[in-house]
């Protein structure tokens, strides 16, 4: 555990928003929580009390009667949420907002909150999804929060100069507020392998796709009951949205459940699995499969399932975040074999010499809060929401409370090394101590500060933010982007041909990787697809396009 903080350095750019350079004084301690997941808190939709005081436009309480707001939010088995933290209380102290939680576990998240939106029960706030805006904004059961705009300065502040929010917009008129980066680290999906390995076999470190199944074949036989590649930790789409784009193709970028993507070869959106490219890269993976390379599970991996593989030794690559590396693969699999290590390799070169991959969007727009419509002073709500994105709301929903949980140095916010120290021996102490807090993204920060993650980490992870940083400038690496705003009559167009095609494909493409269907079939697949409306998909996509 480092005794000491990392040295920061602001830098204002355009946009208003902060970025630090940060320069590592001594290696840190960095490794996995798994922990059981809880629910908490209740549901009060609609039960919030109504203020008597508005707060100035830069935070302090709201009123003299409390106002209490439900909030549901994700829990990630990463960092559970707690119902009792410094940051509820801070926020109490500091807006007079009670927040109740319920915590939804991120395995059943979805499925709960469609059962809330289908009924119109949903809680005062709720984290939604950019498809979330899109299909229900204009049912009427999400506040239109523009209305309420002249309440939120600091909001509107933080905004300046993000274009990309408006892709968020529902007929011009903005829904659920988003979340944004104050400060944060560069973080993408990268080919994450063990390169202790490569040395130990005297093995080159690939630099194309095809140089990678040589080293995961030599890996297997090397290994015999390893699993050379995990493959995914959500399932099959997710690890072809990690795939298709390094490929050359897309789709599935991220966590999206669409396989529209932009392709800057074309300056267009396509549905990457029609593309040109998109056989190639499931006969890749139908490759790895025949030779034992894939994780035969790979379509049915939980993020608990793989990490496990991963931090145990018995899987030795992955394409995924990677700060998954260094926070939690290295330091549990360093307890079994010191000198195990996971890091980036590559770039990786395709079949048609290109060298390109993605890094997660600027700021987290996927990750948004809708107001329920039903609340009673939506005015307040909004004034509250607003706060969360203030100096003062940023640091209590990142450091939690100033000379309790954190100290200000040179103008800096510090978690207290007495906070770290508590919990120097869990097993990821970024994770723990946020959890701990309840502070981050992880949990209700609209404005997130990434310091600690920097501070605490390991040099690796500051070696491969740079790494990021610098891919990203030459043009190798682009940041995924969002879908471009829909009318009403696009949407449901969409809704109904996004699912007749994305069903064939789903219920088609395990059984090519798995080979249970042959390669030979798969322009007739293609054409499947097409005739279900890819084109009219398409179309809809790009005429949004050409209205930004």
């Amino acid at each position: 555990m480092r005794g000491v903080f990392a040295k920061r350095e602001v830098i204002i750019p355009l946009g208003g928003f902060c970025m630090l350079k940060t320069k590592k004084l001594a290696s840190g301690l960095m490794c996995t929580l798994l922990a059981s997941m809880l629910l908490i808190g209740a549901c009060s939709n609609g039960n919030n009390s109504s203020p008597t005081e508005k707060k100035d436009a830069e935070g302090g309480k709201q009123s003299s009667q409390p106002l209490k707001l439900s909030w549901m939010l994700e829990d990630n088995p990463n960092q559970p949420i707690l119902s009792d933290t410094p940051v509820i209380r801070e926020i109490l102290g500091q807006t007079n907002v009670q927040l109740q939680l319920e915590a939804v576990p991120t395995s059943s998240y979805e499925e709960r909150k469609s059962a809330l939106i289908a009924t119109n029960n949903i809680p005062d706030l709720l984290t939604v999804d950019l498809n979330d805006i899109q299909m229900f904004a204009r049912t009427g059961i999400f506040l239109n929060i523009s209305d309420y705009l002249d309440q939120a300065p600091n909001f509107k502040k933080a905004i300046e100069g993000r274009e990309d929010y408006k892709k968020m917009l529902v007929d011009g008129k903005l829904y659920a507020f988003p979340t944004l980066e104050y400060y944060r680290v560069a973080v993408a999906p990268q080919p994450l392998m063990r390169v202790d390995l490569l040395e130990e076999l005297k093995l080159e470190e690939p630099r194309t796709f095809d140089e990678l199944f040589d080293v995961l074949l030599a890996f297997k036989e090397a290994y015999p009951e390893s699993i050379p590649f995990v493959g995914s930790r959500r399932g099959t789409t997710y690890m072809l949205g990690q795939l298709a784009y390094p490929m050359g193709a897309g789709g599935f970028e991220g966590f999206s459940e669409t396989g529209m993507y932009f392709e800057p070869r074309e300056n267009k959106y396509v549905f990457g699995p029609t593309s040109e490219n998109y056989k190639d890269v499931v006969a890749y993976l139908n490759k790895l499969y025949s030779h034992g390379l894939l994780d035969p599970d790979y379509a049915v991996n939980t993020q608990e399932m793989a990490v496990e593989k991963l931090s145990s030794g018995r899987s030795l690559f992955t394409y995924d975040n990677n700060t998954h590396a260094v926070r939690l693969f290295n330091p549990a699999i360093a307890e079994i074999n010191p000198k195990a290590k996971f890091d980036i390799i590559g770039p990786l070169q395709n079949q048609y010499g290109e060298t390109r991959s993605l890094r997660y969007e600027q700021d987290w727009l996927g990750t948004s809060t809708a107001i329920s419509s039903k609340v009673k002073d939506p005015e307040a709500v909004v004034r509250f929401m607003d706060w969360l994105y203030s100096e003062e709301g940023m640091l209590a929903t990142n450091f939690g409370i100033e000379g309790e949980t954190y100290e200000m140095r040179d103008g800096q916010p510090y978690i207290l090394q007495k906070i770290l120290d508590d919990h120097k021996d869990q097993q990821d102490v970024f994770s723990a101590t946020q959890s701990t807090l309840g502070v981050g993204y992880l949990t209700f920060a609209k404005y997130v500060h990434e310091g600690t993650l920097a501070d605490i980490s390991e040099d690796l992870l500051i070696e491969m933010s740079e790494y990021i940083d610098r891919l990203t400038e030459e043009g190798t690496i682009r940041f995924m982007g969002i879908d471009p705003p829909f009318t009403e009559e696009e949407s449901e167009t969409l809704r109904k041909l996004e699912v007749q095609v994305t069903t064939i494909f789903e219920q088609n493409v395990d059984r090519f990787i798995m080979g249970t269907r042959q390669m030979s079939e798969w322009d007739a697949f293609r054409q499947q697809m097409m005739d279900a409306g890819v084109d009219k998909i398409e179309k809809i996509y790009n005429d949004a396009l050409s209205r930004l």
